[in-house]
């Protein structure tokens, strides 16, 4: 155990002090990526992250999780979605489904408005307030398993056909269905299990593919960027089991790896850049989301646990 422990810790040293970094702006989101040589980050990352914050969830296991204003926004096996007061630590019900079905996944849109998919039921809703729930639309022929609400006003559902046979992710503005990922240019599948979808800063749309054991990225035009397998973490962490995917003000890529206890911060291109693992005793990192500051919030699996980690100088 004190060799894998020296090892990580080596990976991460190694990782933390790549020299000739600079500082660039970075891109508006309407813009395309510069050159790879071009990229850089305006904050570095902490050699040791460190968790500021713990909070219990009444989640177990617990699936789901947003941040909006400050507040934590969970689901799990129930019908509801709860709210975390961070001043008080204070979990409580706030929203509840239509069918009485569990939330599968959710996002909160800028203006406040929760989305979440019914699995069973095939169906995208809105939360309203005061208990006022209604649908968006109902998939026929699919059911969804991700989604997330996007830059340009879309909500993004990833989905799996009923035969299992066919993943895509589509773009909806209400219930008109707006773009497609599906293939690459090579006509070949982008997806097979798209759990997990968030969009990244300069609009590329990142998938957690948790059958494949990968992460999918493709431009806001559906052009196929990269598949991220773990292979660089190899050294330290032989398997990667990719769930909840974040994105943060950096455009970097935050994925949750539930065997390995860790999360892997990507950069824009695809380029493992950090680790989150050891020093935040992390179990089971299943959900996660980054704050308004760039704070990374991880849920975790079965211990219905939220974890708030500084990460960033």
């Amino acid at each position: 155990m004190d060799l894998i422990e020296t090892l990580k810790s080596l990976w991460s040293w190694l990782i933390h002090n790549k020299k000739g970094l600079r500082s660039v702006n970075f891109p508006d989101s309407s813009s395309n990526l510069p050159d790879a040589a071009d990229i850089f980050y305006s904050r570095a990352f902490l050699n040791q992250p460190n968790v500021e914050e713990e909070f219990s969830t009444n989640c177990q296991p617990l699936w789901r999780m947003r941040v909006w204003k400050n507040y934590i926004f969970v689901s799990g096996d129930n019908n509801s979605i709860k709210r975390i007061d961070p001043a008080t630590h204070i979990c409580e019900d706030e929203k509840e489904t239509i069918s009485g079905n569990s939330p599968d996944d959710f996002d909160v849109t800028d203006s406040g408005k929760f989305i979440y998919i019914d699995w069973q039921e095939r169906t995208v809703c809105r939360l309203l307030g005061n208990s006022v729930t209604e649908e968006i639309f109902k998939l026929r022929g699919w059911k969804p398993w991700g989604i997330c609400s996007s830059i340009s006003g879309d909500i993004l559902v990833a989905m799996r056909s009923y035969d299992t046979k066919q993943a895509r992710v589509v773009g909806f503005r209400e219930a008109k269905k707006t773009r497609e990922y599906k293939l690459d240019q090579k006509g070949h599948p982008l997806y097979d299990s798209p759990a997990f979808v968030a969009e990244n800063r300069n609009q590329d749309v990142c998938v957690s593919d948790v059958h494949h054991n990968r992460v999918t990225v493709v431009d806001v035009k559906g052009t196929f960027k990269f598949h991220y397998h773990g292979k660089q973490a190899a050294a330290t962490y032989p398997t990667f089991y990719p769930k909840g995917i974040a994105t943060n003000s950096q455009a970097n890529i935050l994925i949750a790896d539930q065997e390995n206890s860790c999360v892997h911060i990507l950069d824009p291109i695809g380029q493992l850049v950090s680790f989150i693992s050891t020093g935040c005793s992390l179990m089971e990192p299943y959900c996660l989301c980054v704050g308004s500051e760039d704070e990374l919030y991880v849920g975790e699996y079965h211990q219905g646990k939220v974890k708030k980690i500084r990460y960033l100088q």
